[in-house]
């Protein structure tokens, strides 16, 4: 009797941790579709999501290939509570392409990729002086990629003059 309810304990644990897992996913995915996806337009997004749990310090790097003949958005969205993001874009070579300011409330950058290539996306957080609580703050972070055909966007820049 005492193996099965130490079984059925172990059970409940893992339920128990998948379920928080998937609900702190689950907040990062609708924090995205809320603040990162209007962010976007007028670029279309290209269908995927790459977002995650940061603490003040942290940082990421994604490689990411982008298609020539093509307008870009990388943009990134973070929540308040992290202070500043930082975003970088650097070629294979590492030469930095892009970095953000500091104190910039989404981090984005749009380029005219003319052949097609690989870049790498770095995200920093800024490390916290002050932590009154003694809780360190975490948030989520998205990376998020839109595009748009570049003759269509010479179309419209035609139009609007």
């Amino acid at each position: 009797m005492e193996l099965l309810n130490n079984k059925i304990y172990k059970i409940v644990i893992a339920i128990l941790f998948v379920a928080i897992s998937m609900n702190g996913f689950s907040q990062c995915k609708n924090f995205t579709k809320k603040e990162g996806f209007p962010a976007l337009a007028p670029y279309t997004h290209n269908g995927q999501l790459t977002s995650a749990k940061f603490i003040p310090g942290d940082e990421a790097e994604l490689e990411m290939t982008f298609n020539g003949g093509n307008d870009y958005r990388v943009l990134i969205v973070s929540q308040e509570m992290l202070g500043d993001v930082e975003l970088k874009i650097l070629d294979k070579t590492r030469k930095v392409l892009f970095t953000s300011k500091p104190g910039d409330e989404k981090p984005h950058w749009d380029f005219r990729v003319k052949n097609t290539q690989q870049l790498i996306i770095q995200v920093k957080v800024a490390e916290m002086k002050d932590i009154s609580n003694g809780i360190v703050p975490e948030g989520c972070i998205s990376i998020l990629t839109g595009f748009r055909s570049s003759a269509a966007a010479e179309k419209l820049l035609k139009l609007s003059k």
